[in-house]
């Protein structure tokens, strides 16, 4: 009788499948097969067709993709499912939840998504990943990547293609610049920085070919970048160091986002910085609801907060 890994869908789920895999051929379940749902296309002709390992295996594993689409488990074959010991062990890989899985969730192993990480730590995220892998990245260099690339699976693979490159040496910040950024990319760059030094020409450069893209994501990098200087605006004395050490910058060290903070709240001051922060949360906001203002209301307060108005 099998033992069932279910993976529920996330931008992770092929990393965690690969991973899974690994494993269990590590341990001495070799992969006998990848199959879709719809070739068995009910839970009882999977389970009659993948209870006994083939003839010159003694253990197997067996990959079935779309397992939603076999519908909900039925609690007649619930006792059929074995520990993680069995010489077969089905990996069941959803592209939705698993709920279709309840009946027999306290029997099965579940993998769920990888837990997103927050803004403020996803600095340190990346140079603790970075060192996991074998590579150093310089906290400039994953600050930059931090709060310019929102998925976690492209900031794996960031990591992965930087270290490569760099070859045993630390990851620096023109090795993020140069590598990891299409013209997009880069215009969101030129884009941020423009708007931390109040250089209308680079910005308005830059947002030609960010207008394409969706504001909401703009949004968050502006507010990324400009997260620092809110808190300086707002703590004094050793509670700035404290409060900006909370949200993951660290004062005591050369840090690029604490720098460009520093300029914008010099040039803005820390008025008009709060005014458009809390101008962004609300567009934030307004973006996934029915009232979105889209480029529009936020080009409306980027220009007042360059302008000086």
């Amino acid at each position: 009788m099998p033992h069932i890994i279910a993976i529920e869908y996330s931008e992770s789920q092929r990393r965690q499948l690969k991973s899974e895999l690994e494993r269990l051929e590590k341990s001495g379940w070799p992969l006998s097969g990848k199959y879709d749902a719809e070739t068995f296309g009910t839970w009882q002709k999977l389970f009659e067709n993948a209870i006994a390992p083939g003839l010159f295996t003694q253990r197997e594993a067996l990959v079935v993709e779309n397992a939603e689409t076999l519908g909900d488990f039925p609690e007649s074959l619930a006792s059929l499912i074995e520990p993680d010991t069995a010489d077969t062990v089905i990996i069941l890989v959803f592209s939705t939840d698993t709920k279709t899985l309840k009946p027999i969730a306290k029997s099965i192993t579940l993998i769920k998504p990888e837990a997103q990480i927050p803004p403020w730590k996803r600095q340190a995220w990346l140079v603790s990943l970075a060192k996991e892998q074998g590579f150093t990245i310089s906290p400039n260099a994953a600050q930059l990547l931090a709060e310019s690339i929102e998925s976690q699976e492209e900031l794996r693979s960031e990591i992965l293609k930087l270290g490569i490159y760099a070859d045993g040496r630390e990851i620096t910040l023109e090795d993020a610049e140069n590598l990891s950024f299409d013209e997009g990319g880069r215009a969101m760059m030129t884009f941020l920085d423009g708007l931390c030094a109040n250089n209308p020409c680079d910005v308005a450069r830059a947002i030609t070919h960010l207008r394409d893209e969706p504001v909401l994501p703009i949004i968050a990098a502006v507010t990324n970048r400009l997260r620092p200087a809110l808190i300086l605006s707002l703590f004094q004395g050793n509670d700035t160091n404290d409060a900006l050490k909370a949200v993951g910058f660290d004062p005591a060290k050369k840090n690029y986002a604490i720098n460009k903070a520093r300029s914008a709240l010099k040039i803005y001051g820390a008025e008009r910085i709060k005014i458009f922060m809390a101008q962004s949360a609300r567009l934030s906001f307004l973006e996934k609801t029915s009232r979105a203002e889209g480029w529009q209301g936020f080009e409306t307060i980027m220009w007042e907060l360059m302008a000086k108005i």
